[in-house]
């Protein structure tokens, strides 16, 4: 059974996602949501490494995020991820593309999600609930709120059952231009 649309345990809540170039599943994730157009995804990406090859973040920026102390989401901007959401051909089309100016990054922490991405390359992520919602902590929560589509789309488990509520949820920034002086949109 072939599986493009996951359930990823991270260091906060519940993710869904799918990879970055499947983009049948990135529309199911919109839908699964119940989510508008308007709001762009995250992208989940195996390393440092990879940021500081397809970002415009500095060597010196990305030394900041291996140190930071707290979950993380990084707004940044990358070429490579533009080139791909601006193809089009009769399949592919991402029809939100110019919601994405600054593209919101995650850097895998667990080996499940290392694994993951060896597979697939970046995925596209968002929390898993639907659209205002609360985030989801608990394999059973997501199996009763979600089981139809489960059942319907595919969607593969990734990581621990459960996860810790009080968990807060992931400090979201930039930078300024290439300093390390941070601009917070969300800090818990």
């Amino acid at each position: 059974m072939k599986f493009n649309l996951f359930f990823i345990a991270t260091d906060t809540c519940y993710w869904l996602g799918c990879p970055m170039n499947d983009h049948n599943s990135y529309r199911k994730i919109y839908k699964i949501k119940k989510r508008t157009l308007d709001k762009p995804l995250a992208l989940l990406v195996e390393s440092f490494s990879w940021l500081e090859k397809n970002t415009d973040l500095t060597h010196e920026q990305i030394e900041f995020l291996k140190k930071y102390p707290n979950p993380f989401t990084i707004l940044t901007d990358s070429l490579p991820v533009h080139h791909w959401m601006n193809y089009e051909d009769d399949e592919v089309m991402f029809e939100n593309r110019d919601r994405y100016e600054r593209i919101a990054f995650r850097v895998a922490h667990t080996p499940e999600q290392e694994k993951l991405l060896k597979k697939h390359g970046p995925l596209f992520l968002t929390s898993a609930n639907e659209s205002w919602e609360p985030e989801m902590y608990n394999k059973d929560d997501i199996f009763e709120r979600f089981n139809y589509n489960i059942e319907k789309y595919k969607i593969e488990f990734i990581g621990t059952p459960k996860l810790d509520p009080n968990i807060s949820p992931s400090d979201i920034f930039e930078f300024v231009w290439d300093t390390i002086e941070v601009k917070y949109l969300r800090k818990k």
